[in-house]
């Protein structure tokens, strides 16, 4: 201790004599335990001079006379005014750093004792207590964020100072986030609002003030009471909602995408109509999950279901409905008992041609603005993909069929022929083919015109397709010559079929011939049998042969070939013959 004053009061010198280690062993209980403070000690006399200090004390005071405005000496006054105690915060530079000490000042003897302890550590951290929760208190007050605290019943009992999703704090405090979830299905234990360890980033869905789904992302700690005991959760929500639509538009794009890509794929490498469309009805429907239907339409045939994916109840009737999405351009909306449709025509060169067509259950979500965008991307590439094959469907049909008269051409036929008889083998039944030549047919196109000739034609056709059943096969194989399949009957059914052509070409006859030539038709009937092996070549030849029987018997009747041995269906050997004119009855082997 240094002296600052000769006159040392007797604390001053019993302070000094512990402090130097001077054997003192009558102290008083107050100079022992000035004695021992920590501190800086200061004695000052009645005249506010400084009498004594310890080393702290006598740099505190030195370095206050160093301070202008120094609060000690008026803290010394203060006391000598007042008699009483005083205390204050003292602030000074120690080392060129800024320290605080925490001063008492006591009345003693007509002085006074100043104790100070130097207070800067916890200062600093009181202070940067206070800055670390100001900094919390203003970040949460200027974030986007929201931060939360919920107690032990999962209730919200802190919201940060703007709310959330729309909500005053007052709104929410007190409620409990399950009120505000989209999923009333998750447990409570799965929400951040009640995590039991610390959670990060945890996506969750809740509904704002105006009803509207937000997605948030929590990261939240658990809060223990006194107890040790779980006691709630704290943490802080943002709000990702625009993000994750944007990555939904964006998801939502690629597959748009996806889909066209892969129907104009279709489009172009599907070699079989029905094919492309029923691979494309089933992206569309997986993509979108709901069943998918695709439709045809033109002004002869109507709509028809072309290609479907997934299950289409009974009460939906897509070719009665399909007629309502053709009154816009955009996509509408059905709904048809419990379940809601989307669906939208097709358009090729300003003319609908077909449509296609969503369905999903009521009790599902319902169409949204992603599904609208597909719909109308992949309806333009459908439209596309149905001109196209009713193109083909018209060149195949072109290929086929006699220009002239609408029935199947020679080609066509052979292929359809071999088909009938292979059932016709496998099912053990017979069938009949009609060979049919008009006669005298050269003279209506030489007397009458080739323009008369062509009619006489057409009007044959409806004549000799009028009865025609499910399987039979009616063609024309050029020129005045006609062929029908009777599928699954014998000769006692065709002889009664050639009798009622030559019958009907006798009222054309009177219309369109002259009674020196008459029209009328010689019918060639060869008669197939499941167990003959015969080909298709070789019943073409019998049947030929039997209609110039026909002929020669005088025309404008018909004739029965002899069955073809059974194994010889190729062999040249003349079948017998049977004839028949007008009136002369049925004929035949049996």
């Amino acid at each position: 201790m240094s002296s600052l004053d000769g006159n040392m009061s007797a604390v001053a010198r019993d302070i000094f004599r512990s402090w130097t280690g001077v054997p003192e062993p009558n102290l008083s209980g107050a100079a022992h335990a000035l004695a021992v403070w920590p501190g800086a000690v200061i004695e000052y006399d009645a005249d506010g001079d400084v009498v004594g200090a310890n080393d702290i004390g006598a740099h505190l005071v030195r370095v206050a006379s160093e301070t202008p405005g120094s609060p000690l000496p008026g803290l010394v006054a203060l006391v000598r005014q007042s008699g009483g105690a005083v205390c204050d915060r003292l602030e000074v530079t120690f080392d060129n750093a800024r320290r605080w000490f925490e001063c008492i000042a006591l009345p003693s003897g007509g002085g006074v004792i100043v104790l100070g302890r130097d207070q800067t550590y916890d200062f600093n951290i009181r202070q940067a207590l206070f800055d670390s929760r100001q900094r919390y208190r203003d970040l949460v007050t200027i974030s986007s964020d929201f931060a939360f605290e919920t107690d032990r019943s999962g209730k919200f009992v802190f919201v940060s100072p703007h709310g959330a999703l729309g909500y005053s704090p007052e709104d929410l405090i007190g409620q409990h986030p399950r009120d505000l979830l989209v999923d009333r299905e998750v447990e409570d234990s799965e929400l951040p609002f009640h995590a039991r360890t610390a959670v990060a980033q945890s996506q969750i869905w809740l509904r704002n003030v105006d009803g509207e789904e937000c997605c948030l992302l929590a990261s939240a700690v658990p809060v223990q009471g006194p107890d040790g005991q779980w006691a709630g959760a704290r943490g802080l929500c943002h709000d990702v909602t625009h993000e994750r639509l944007r990555d939904s538009e964006l998801a939502q794009a690629k597959v748009r995408e996806q889909v066209v890509a892969y129907v104009v794929n279709q489009i172009r490498e599907e070699a079989r109509p029905r094919a492309m469309l029923e691979s494309a009805a089933s992206m569309l429907g997986r993509a979108t999950s709901a069943a998918s239907a695709v439709l045809s339409f033109s002004p002869d045939d109507g709509w028809h279901a072309s290609a479907s994916y997934g299950e289409w109840p009974d009460e939906v009737d897509l070719e009665e409905i399909a007629g309502d999405f053709t009154g816009a351009e955009d996509a509408r909306r059905l709904e048809i008992g419990a379940h809601r449709l989307l669906g939208r025509a097709t358009w090729y060169h300003g003319s609908v041609n077909g449509a296609v067509v969503l369905l999903r259950d009521k009790g599902k979500r319902t169409w949204n603005d992603d599904e609208l965008a597909m719909l109308d991307a992949v309806a333009g590439q459908l439209a596309i993909g149905l001109r196209q094959i009713a193109d083909q469907r018209e060149l195949e049909r072109l290929s086929t069929t006699d220009s002239l008269t609408g029935l199947m051409n020679r080609r066509a036929f052979v292929a359809d022929l071999e088909t009938a008889m292979e059932r016709a083998e496998r099912n053990g039944h017979r069938g009949v083919l009609l060979f049919v030549d008009l006669d005298n047919f050269k003279q209506v196109n030489d007397t009458r015109g080739h323009e008369t000739g062509d009619q006489v034609l057409r009007e044959i056709s409806r004549l000799i397709s009028a009865r025609k059943r499910t399987y039979d096969l009616v063609a024309r194989l050029g020129g005045d010559e006609f062929v029908i399949w009777l599928d699954n009957a014998d000769l006692a059914l065709a002889s009664r079929r050639a009798d009622e052509i030559v019958e009907a070409l006798g009222a054309l006859a009177e219309a369109h011939s002259a009674p020196s030539t008459p029209l009328g038709a010689s019918v060639g009937l060869a008669e197939f049998r499941p167990d003959s092996g015969e080909s298709v070549e070789r019943l073409l030849i019998r049947g030929d042969e039997a209609m110039y029987a026909a002929k020669r018997n005088g025309k404008n009747g018909w004739a029965a070939a002899d069955r073809a041995g059974t194994g010889h269906a190729g062999d040249d050997d003349s079948a017998r013959i049977d004839t028949a004119g007008p009136g002369d009855g049925d004929q035949n082997d049996d």
